[in-house]
């Protein structure tokens, strides 16, 4: 097997940018371009498959790419070129550029590539953002970013996303004045003790007119009044009962409403807002990557703890391993889940990692249990990420109208 040697892969020149950075048309969902990629012959082919990928996305980590795709000639062999694919929201789009300006700052960003007359020493890799000259250039490059991906400058994106923020806040205002009935209901919960007085005054009224029949025709005026007053009360109970009806069926279209309106709160904020946003989105049960390696950096390599972050938030996720035990709860007559801190998997993790890695599961683990125990399968949760609790539907209605221009006080 020859050494890593990158084949002369296709030149792609700028075709014409936009006049300003708000007009610039990027290739949408994010990419980036790698050029002079070194491949390896095996068996008379240059290998630049899925192996190559997986090792150039373990390179590019810290840009957190979705997948790194080298590309083949219609012979399958590798072209020395590789797509990168990082995503559609903003998050993303971060990640792309900082993936740009460090190719940029070793010399070995689009400007370049375009000044080498030469064919580039092996190994030297050069990448940049995929822009609309590269998803107009002829070649496989072009092809491919035609292919899965249009063109979109940032000003399209944000009054999308503006008008999609806009729709939702009045929708979620709308839905949330709606569940003011539930007021209502709440003063109507005293409707047992009316309905029981008014019961227990008819039996009186009942009684007294069986007496009553008993006197002479002298008594048939107070019979008439007493007659009218227990019909007055029927009617006023089976009022009440209508009521009742009425309000138990908003309460329940109300609570269907709202719930509706948490689900696209969520779907929502999960494209426009991070972990530096007051306001996020929190998948409970998840084991946060970054914070398990920086755990873990005095144990193992970055990638090491990568692999066995993977295979802890498996083990998370996995029903068959239930290191939890059955308690009951202060006597109520209930029973409760605990955690088994001196689980033997979790002792040979924080023998292996230590205090903080422990630690970092422990906590996931606690969540997923709590907000998904039969399931354990991640659930994401509307976050206050400022005061560091469960947002309320009034912590996400503010923030989109903050997010939308709308200087309106929510409480």
């Amino acid at each position: 097997m020859d050494s890593d040697e990158a084949p002369e892969p296709e030149r792609i020149h700028a075709t014409g940018a936009g006049s300003n950075a708000g007009d610039e048309q990027f290739v949408w969902p994010w990419m980036g371009v790698l050029l002079n990629v070194p491949t390896e012959w095996m068996g008379g082919w240059r290998d630049g498959g899925m192996r190559r990928g997986g090792i150039l996305k373990e390179r590019l980590l810290r840009f957190c790419p979705h997948m790194v795709i080298p590309l083949g000639d219609q012979f399958g062999h590798h072209t020395g070129i590789a797509i990168v694919l990082f995503g559609q929201d903003y998050a993303c789009l971060g990640k792309a550029l900082d993936f740009e300006n460090h190719f940029e700052a070793q010399g070995r960003g689009k400007r370049g590539w375009e000044a080498h007359t030469f064919r580039p020493l092996p190994g030297e890799i050069f990448g940049w953002v995929a822009l609309a000259y590269d998803w107009r250039t002829a070649g496989l490059t072009g092809e491919f970013l035609r292919s899965h991906g249009g063109l979109k400058t940032i000003a399209q994106l944000e009054s999308k996303m503006q008008s999609e923020m806009q729709k939702l806040a009045l929708l979620l205002s709308t839905r949330r004045r709606k569940c003011h009935i539930c007021y209502s209901i709440l003063q109507f919960q005293q409707k047992p003790d009316a309905t029981g007085n008014l019961e227990f005054e008819i039996k009186q009224l009942k009684g007294q007119l069986e007496v009553m029949k008993q006197k002479d025709s002298e008594s048939k005026r107070k019979i008439d009044e007493l007659n009218k007053e227990l019909q007055e009360k029927d009617d006023k109970i089976e009022y009440m009962e209508s009521i009742h009806g009425i309000l138990v069926t908003k309460d329940l279209k109300s609570n269907d409403e709202l719930q509706d309106a948490w689900k696209k709160l969520i779907k929502g904020l999960g494209d426009v807002t991070s972990c530096r946003t007051n306001v996020g989105i929190k998948r409970m049960g998840d084991l946060d990557s970054r914070s398990f390696a920086n755990a873990c950096k005095h144990k193992m390599s970055e990638i090491e703890a990568t692999i066995l972050c993977s295979e802890w938030e498996d083990e998370i996720k996995n029903p068959q391993w239930h290191p939890f035990k059955v308690v009951p709860d202060d006597g109520k007559g209930k029973q409760k889940l605990i955690l088994l801190e001196d689980d033997e998997k979790l002792g040979k993790l924080k023998e292996k990692c230590g205090e903080d890695a422990y630690a970092l599961v422990v906590g996931a683990l606690r969540d997923i249990n709590e907000y998904n125990p039969s399931g354990r399968t991640t659930v994401p949760v509307l976050w206050n990420n400022k005061e560091d609790r469960e947002a309320t539907l009034g912590d996400g209605i503010g923030y989109l109208l903050q997010r939308c221009g709308l200087n309106i006080a929510w409480h």
